[in-house]
């Protein structure tokens, strides 16, 4: 459970998001956050004051905010209208990932240090260090942030890619769209620049609506081969039928040749 509070510095006011219960976490937990924080001007909103920002919480770190949101001498300012009638009116929004899902069934577990920014899936690592040396930005745009932000970042990528890697177009079912799609959305979140890898992800997306309808057609090509052999055994039941009609015809025809046939004359009784 998380929650967010307000402090009051001797200067400014302090805003926070806490995370509750952090001594009953299982080892290892963590989750991202993005949120943010807004004064509000209660005379025009559009000057309203919003800070964002984002982190990833553990045990350890289950506290994060602003510790100098605003000074206090502005928030009393009342040609500033933040503070009107003793009321001061903040907002707080907070996004978090879908959850933490292990995406990937053949994770090992077995943790190694890449290039010095903390602990990753060892069978990512290869993935990492080819994309890495093309294209550098994504090192430098996790060198200021922590240990554990860049552990979750370069593990999430680390999925991604493993997944691209490992998975067959023809395996790609609805599940593997909804797994690629919310390894993307968690990606997104860690500020990478995937200039480079988002026109491939989304012609991987795009093959969605190609494989639906292939599979449209596929379905139709099955319903009318179906259709096909189950005209062709009526066909064969009625040249069965056929055949024992002319059988019988010979026979009735035999037997009627046998008095007489057509060309006899009809003719009458005289006794």
């Amino acid at each position: 459970m998380a929650g967010f509070s307000i402090s009051k510095g001797e200067q400014s006011r302090e805003f926070h998001i806490h995370i509750f219960g952090c001594c009953r976490l299982p080892s290892g937990w963590t989750r991202y956050a993005g949120f943010s924080f807004t004064l509000v001007n209660q005379l025009d909103r559009k000057s309203s004051k919003t800070e964002d920002t984002e982190h990833v919480f553990n045990a350890k770190e289950n506290d994060w905010g602003f510790t100098t949101f605003m000074p206090l001498s502005e928030i009393h300012d009342l040609t500033e209208s933040y503070l009107v009638n003793d009321i001061c009116i903040v907002e707080a929004k907070v996004s978090v990932r879908k959850g933490d899902i292990k995406i990937l069934d053949n994770e090992t577990g077995e943790l190694m240090d890449f290039r010095g920014l903390g602990k990753i899936e060892l069978a990512f690592l290869p993935l990492l260090e080819e994309v890495c040396l093309l294209h550098p930005s994504l090192i430098k745009s996790q060198q200021r942030r922590s240990r554990t932000f860049v552990e979750c970042a370069f593990t999430t990528l680390g999925r991604l890619l493993h997944f691209l890697k490992t998975t067959k177009v023809k395996d790609l079912n609805q599940d593997g769209y909804e797994r690629l799609q919310l390894l993307w959305e968690e990606l997104e979140t860690f500020k990478f620049d995937l200039a480079w890898l988002q026109p491939h992800v989304q012609s991987v997306f795009g093959m969605k609506n190609m494989t639906g309808r292939v599979d449209r057609m596929r379905e139709d090509v099955n319903i009318l081969e179906n259709e096909i052999k189950s005209w062709r055994a009526m066909l064969a039941a009625a040249e069965v039928d056929l055949e024992r009609a002319k059988e019988d015809l010979v026979r009735a025809e035999q037997g009627f040749n046998k008095i007489g046939g057509v060309d006899c004359v009809l003719g009458y009784p005289l006794a």
